[in-house]
Formats: C-alpha cells, sequence, structure tokens
C-alpha cells in the first residue's frame, strides 16, 4: 500500500478528515490524479477539564492539556489527588469510559454528577 494510501486511512482513522473525504482522496489516487493530501493543522490544544464542588466547601479545579489528561489516564497513578478526592466523595466515575470517550474525540461536557449529599463533579473538554 502506498505511503499516500496510508497517510489518507491514518487521518480518517484521526478524525482529521472525514470518511468521505478520504474516499475521494484514494479514488483520485487509484485513477492517477495528482492528489494534495490535506495537512489539517492538528484541532488547537484542546483542554481537559475538571470542576469538583464538594458539600463541605472544597473546590477543585484542574485544566491540563488533553494529551497529558489521556496518558495520566491510561497510567495506573490517573491524575494527581483526584482519585483521592473523588474517592472522599459520594460519586464514582469510570475514568477508562472517559478515557474512552475523549478517545472518540467526544467535546464538551461528559461527566456532570451532583450527589445527594451536594457534591458536584463536571469533567469536560474545550
Amino acid at each position: 500500500m502506498s505511503q499516500e494510501k496510508l497517510k489518507i486511512l491514518e487521518m480518517i482513522q484521526q478524525k482529521t478528515i472525514t470518511p468521505q473525504e478520504g474516499a475521494e482522496l484514494l479514488k483520485a489516487l487509484e485513477k492517477g490524479d495528482q492528489v494534495n493530501i490535506p495537512l489539517k493543522k492538528k484541532e488547537a490544544f484542546k483542554m481537559f477539564k475538571i470542576r469538583i464542588k464538594s458539600s463541605d466547601g472544597d473546590k477543585v479545579n484542574i485544566t491540563i492539556p488533553l494529551e497529558f489528561a489521556k496518558v495520566a489516564l491510561r497510567s495506573q497513578k490517573g491524575i494527581p489527588n483526584l482519585d483521592k478526592k473523588i474517592n472522599n466523595m459520594n460519586v464514582d466515575i469510570d475514568f477508562e469510559h472517559v478515557l474512552d470517550l475523549i478517545e472518540q474525540g467526544t467535546d464538551g461536557k461528559i461527566v456532570d454528577i451532583e450527589s445527594g449529599d451536594g457534591d458536584k463533579v463536571e469533567i469536560y473538554i474545550e
């Protein structure tokens, strides 16, 4: 498989181009047409944000680059002090699912929890 085809398939997988754009580029390649593979800039750095307000007045605001959050969530260490803070509250968050949503390219609010005790956790990507 040619380098151009691999690059196009990779761009589709990374959602840099749509499947329809990829199909058009692949079709043009097969015809032997000159193809300019779009070099879209990676989206502006997205941020992974967590906002916690506990019923006893504690507030936690974490904003880190999305790529760092992916690495942290994949590791066993997670995001420093976050697991400890959440475990002290009456909320349960499946960070494996959060990571899956990130990998799928989800934007906006992905977690919005308010416990009966008044604890609130929001996680979103901007």
